[in-house]
């Protein structure tokens, strides 16, 4: 049975090749699931899970999420790594994370997204005594360099796909990755950025920064659930990933009229894995 078609670009897989492909991956995974049980059990060992946050979901819900696991899941040992979106993205393609809550994570193959909430961001600069609470429209946003994260950052990406459709430029005045440095620089007035609410609002509650709505558009981002499906699945996944859930239901409260709360956030996460990865297998 012939599995492969040669041609001038490489080779692709028959319809009998697709399917056995997908088949393999079943028996590895099953493999590796069983391995995993009949290790545990034999030495009566925590499960290992490394989950990848960015800056923002971090700042709120990751030390309540490592204290809430330990009690939840006493069988599994939670590992948090922070990242950038893109880097976790990455990290998940090699294998270095297991799951991860990433926004705007690009359709490809290997990997199960599940799309969570679409988040607006903010302008963010130094708090004054005469700030203007009223909501600044895009425009006027554009018209001021502004300090942001290099290239590939999400909200960078998003920024310049809505400069592009209006027209009009967007001026840096300052590239900084370290949303540290960025903060700092804008509580020392040395500029103004669209940030994360999540991120700034450590320093929102000190009264160094404040935020205002944008609109005219409003710049938003797609929040989620990330997993390589190239790895066999964790003993109690299940129970993780509805854990999980109840993290980012505490996130989208906290982010309040900032998110909007997509139809998935209903159902329980295991259900919709089971469900997405039934239909990509078939």
């Amino acid at each position: 049975m012939p599995l492969l078609i040669r041609h001038s670009r490489g080779v692709s897989p028959t319809e009998a090749g697709q399917r056995l492909y997908v088949r393999a991956l079943e028996i590895l995974e099953l493999v590796e699931r069983t391995r995993s049980e009949v290790a545990l059990s034999g030495r009566g060992e925590r499960e290992t899970i490394v989950l990848g946050l960015t800056n923002g979901t971090t700042a709120l819900i990751g030390t309540q999420l490592i204290r809430d696991a330990d009690a939840a899941l006493p069988n599994i040992q939670l590992s948090l790594v922070e990242e950038m979106s893109s880097v976790l993205v990455d990290a998940l393609d090699r294998g270095e994370v297991d799951i991860a809550l990433a926004y705007d994570a690009p359709e490809k193959p290997g990997l199960l997204r599940i799309p969570l909430i679409e988040e607006e961001v903010v302008f963010v600069h130094a708090a004054t005594d005469k700030d203007d609470p009223r909501p600044i429209a895009f425009s006027s946003v554009l018209a001021m360099p502004l300090v942001l994260p290099n290239e590939r950052d999400v909200i960078r990406v998003r920024l310049q796909a809505l400069a592009n459709q209006l027209a009009l430029p967007l001026r840096i005045g300052y590239e900084v990755s370290s949303i540290g440095m960025l903060k700092r620089l804008v509580a020392d007035g040395a500029s103004a950025s669209v940030m994360p609410y999540a991120s700034v609002l450590d320093y929102v509650e000190a009264g160094r920064l404040s935020c205002r709505r944008i609109v005219d558009p409003t710049p938003k981002r797609t929040l989620y659930l990330v997993r390589s499906t190239r790895r066999g699945r964790f003993v109690q996944e299940d129970e993780f990933v509805d854990f999980l859930q109840s993290g980012v239901h505490r996130f989208i409260r906290i982010l309040g009229d900032l998110a909007v709360t997509l139809p998935v956030m209903d159902t329980p996460f295991s259900k919709v894995m089971a469900r997405l990865t039934s239909d990509s297998d078939t």
